[in-house]
């Protein structure tokens, strides 16, 4: 993936971008009709009937130039939607940012690609260099239905400074524990680390995981997907969904079965980021955690979906 770079010599701003080669692939742009078209994209994922609509264009011309913007890469098709009388196809642009390149030359070449490639994991949750969420751990003293105390909290520390590289500002504090948790609290966007039992709004949103927890024999993890089973307590899960508690807001869950599950996540999502893909801004990962060197910690992980 590219990346477009905004300093102002104070910060950073940083955008996935579509890099272009060739050039007379940007001649659609001249057409006015495909500018408006592209600008109308850009406020949100659409169908040629509902722009031509909003644009007061005709159908025709709508699909015309649609074609010619997916031919040059400018857009994308995201889905198929049936509808009374047929299929509507829903479009969306590829990328906020188109880039030209004339010159292959770059500034800086490094193999240093934490601050930009993890970028896009943690958005919105970290948001021109400050966090922008809150994160919920579960308390340290036995608390709740199961009457535990959380004992996992430590591994938080190592995302801590996984997610200060991301950071240009820190405000204090940024972290609750569960029993301090309010309603307002649940409609920001959320980091929630920990097992089931003792993180009370793991519990609360158990439901709508894609991954979920099961409690009825012991614990373990239900995919919705694939339907596996996971019950070994080193398997974590890495999670980001829609917020069930506010519109247009995230959370991100970095969970185990046991202990050592909740460090497989988060190992996982601080050394091997590359490997975690979204989808629909979502993302959806089950990891199990072992021990190479026989040292009794856990220090590398696989991915199992």
């Amino acid at each position: 993936m590219e990346y477009f770079i905004k300093d102002d010599g104070e910060a950073q701003e940083v955008y996935s971008s579509l890099l272009i080669d060739n050039l007379s692939s940007l001649s659609i742009l001249a057409n006015k009709t495909a500018v408006r078209i592209l600008k109308e994209l850009s406020k949100g994922s659409s169908c040629a009937m509902d722009i031509a609509r909003r644009l007061k264009l005709h159908e025709q011309k709508v699909y015309y130039n649609l074609r010619r913007l997916e031919e040059a890469g400018l857009i994308k098709l995201i889905r198929k939607e049936e509808r009374t009388g047929g299929t509507a196809k829903i479009y969306s642009i590829t990328e906020p940012i188109i880039s030209a390149k004339l010159l292959d030359k770059p500034l800086v070449t490094t193999n240093s690609k934490i601050k930009i490639e993890s970028l896009s994991l943690l958005k919105p949750f970290v948001e021109n260099g400050k966090l922008n969420a809150h994160i919920i751990l579960g308390d340290t003293y036995s608390h709740g239905k199961y009457d535990e105390p959380a004992v996992e909290g430590s591994y938080a520390f190592d995302f801590a400074v996984f997610l200060g590289n991301h950071l240009a500002k820190l405000d204090f504090p940024k972290y609750k524990f569960d029993t301090e948790v309010d309603g307002n609290d649940l409609k920001e966007n959320l980091i929630l680390i920990g097992k089931f039992k003792t993180n009370k709004i793991i519990q609360k949103i158990n439901s709508r995981l894609p991954v979920y927890f099961d409690t009825e024999n012991g614990i373990s993890f239900i995919s919705k997907l694939t339907k596996k089973v996971y019950d070994d307590p080193r398997c974590g899960i890495i999670i980001k969904l829609d917020s069930p508690f506010s519109k247009n807001k995230k959370i991100l869950v970095i969970g185990g079965i046991g202990r050592r599950g909740v460090l497989s996540a988060v190992i996982a999502l601080t050394q091997h980021y590359d490997k975690i893909t979204e989808n629909n801004g979502n993302i959806v990962k089950v990891v199990k955690g072992y021990d190479k060197n026989g040292d009794k910690i856990i220090d590398s992980v696989k991915f199992l979906e």
